[in-house]
């Protein structure tokens, strides 16, 4: 990369970049990270970015690879310093402080001061703390750790000790930020609510309050996240009246724009994000679904169409796998059972084997590399199936089926998993889908305040700002068991 840098090559220097970042995995993350860090490239600067962001998000595999081990001190406590550290349990953070330390043990014991603090304790189950941290022969030796865990452990059960004068930092008894939440658009409430995966609760979102009148009764629009921004791509103020208007929404700087617009009118469109662009794929216009797509360039904010589908869709869904856009399902003057995808190396869209069910109003994500097309609506049925496309056999299979039907809901992946969101005769719903156990869960049903409401989702993630967007994270005590 270095090398690359000296010829002063931008497009292969981009190419490089491209590269690194997409084979990044647990094993070479680290080494990556610490390259990119004694360098003053811009591009290596973007890579020394994606590299901790990766290793933050996928700590727990991170954990256990021998890089994780080389790391200096410091470094290390950076890195578990993070608020959005992925960890299922706080657990694994002690525990991967303990083997970094019990690998070179002579030299790094002295270290638990410095790491320690680190791990968020008052988060942790009491009885684990007292036996697996208070009790641990490297804390026990070192006066000033073995303080900090008695400490915490009296303030457990007590909170009014945790102020300034107990001597416990406040960030011990803090949730670490999650890595994604899901932003849910409503059509007809008008409103915008995020979902915290970690505590399985909704937070309405404040937005700025200059909507535009064209903008407060729109529907059948999709949403995309982009950079620091969300997109509503496309819509209309009814079946008949479609839009190529687009607006974009800064999260961090809580401001509205009005993008250019589309070269066509469309709603009830699919979009997708692929390199760095949004793709907005057919839809409906003139009571007609349409076939062409088209593709936006942020840094010129422009539209230009790309090569046209070899159906005509609108109601379907997309995503993105493999440097390639999938697109599944919809209808047009029938339900469609058919899947496509686009090559943008090739401008060329290509049909893979059709779904097993005929599928419009669906959901379709890709998940440990594999497409997975979710519910909707078969006819005037609504679908609780799902199933999922193996791109290197080019067949389908089934999955285990929802707890619910869903159809014109939302659908995202995080945390590993696959989360669908609806609302309908006065409730909320969100299940999740876990491909480890093939099984889905409901995480989340309460009361709604509409009758019925059609959905779109997007995830957002890597913001400055995500606390705007989580569940508070005010000190917290836990349950412990005695």
């Amino acid at each position: 990369m270095m090398e690359v840098h000296q010829f002063n090559v931008k497009s292969l220097e981009q190419t490089c970049f491209e590269f690194l970042r997409d084979h990044l995995c647990p094993e070479n993350c680290i080494g990556l990270w610490q390259i990119t860090k004694c360098c003053y490239i811009p591009i290596l600067f973007h890579l020394k970015y994606e590299a901790f962001y990766f290793i933050c998000e996928n700590f727990e595999e991170v954990s256990l690879c021998e890089e994780f081990l080389q790391l200096a001190e410091q470094e290390l406590a950076y890195i578990l310093g993070q608020d959005d550290l992925t960890v299922t349990q706080e657990s694994t953070v002690y525990q991967s402080v303990l083997r970094w330390i019990n690998h070179m043990p002579e030299e790094r014991q002295g270290a638990i001061s410095t790491l320690l603090p680190k791990v968020r304790l008052g988060l942790m189950d009491k009885s684990y703390v007292r036996r697996n941290v208070l009790n641990n022969e490297v804390v026990k030796t070192n006066p000033e750790s073995h303080v900090l865990v008695y400490e915490t452990l009296k303030v457990m059960p007590k909170p009014s000790l945790l102020c300034s004068e107990s001597g416990i930092i406040n960030t011990l008894f803090c949730r670490r930020l999650p890595n994604a939440v899901l932003l849910m658009f409503r059509f007809f409430s008008e409103t915008i609510e995020a979902f915290d995966y970690r505590t399985n609760s909704w937070i309405t979102v404040h937005t700025h309050p200059s909507l535009e009148d064209s903008m407060t009764h729109l529907f059948l629009y999709s949403t995309v996240f982009l950079g620091r921004c969300f997109y509503i791509v496309g819509g209309g103020l009814s079946w008949t009246n479609p839009f190529n208007r687009v607006w974009r929404f800064n999260l961090v700087t809580h401001t509205w724009q009005e993008m250019s617009p589309m070269q066509e009118s469309r709603d009830s469109l699919s979009v997708t994000v692929l390199k760095g662009c949004i793709y907005a794929v057919g839809g409906f216009r003139n009571r007609t679904s349409l076939r062409t797509a088209e593709r936006y360039q942020p840094n010129i904010n422009q539209w230009t169409f790309i090569a046209s589908m070899n159906e005509r869709r609108s109601l379907a869904s997309c995503t993105t796998l493999n440097n390639k856009i999938y697109i599944c399902g919809g209808q047009s003057y029938r339900e469609l059972k058919t899947a496509e995808y686009y090559n943008p190396d090739t401008n060329q869209w290509t049909l893979i084997t059709p779904m097993g069910t005929p599928r419009c109003g669906l959901g379709v994500v890709a998940y440990m590399g594999h497409i997975f097309a979710v519910g909707g609506r078969c006819g005037f049925r609504p679908l609780r199936s799902a199933e999922a496309y193996n791109p290197v056999t080019n067949t389908w299979y089934n999955v285990s089926e929802m707890v619910h039907t869903h159809s014109y809901f939302g659908i995202a992946v995080m945390n590993r998993r696959i989360f669908v969101v609806s609302c309908r005769r006065g409730n909320k719903f969100v299940e999740c889908y876990d491909k480890t156990t093939n099984t889905w869960s409901v995480v989340f049903s309460g009361t709604d305040h509409s009758e019925y409401d059609w959905v779109s989702c997007c995830v957002i993630s890597r913001l400055p700002n995500m606390a705007e967007y989580c569940s508070p994270r005010e000190p917290i005590i836990p349950r412990t068991q005695v």
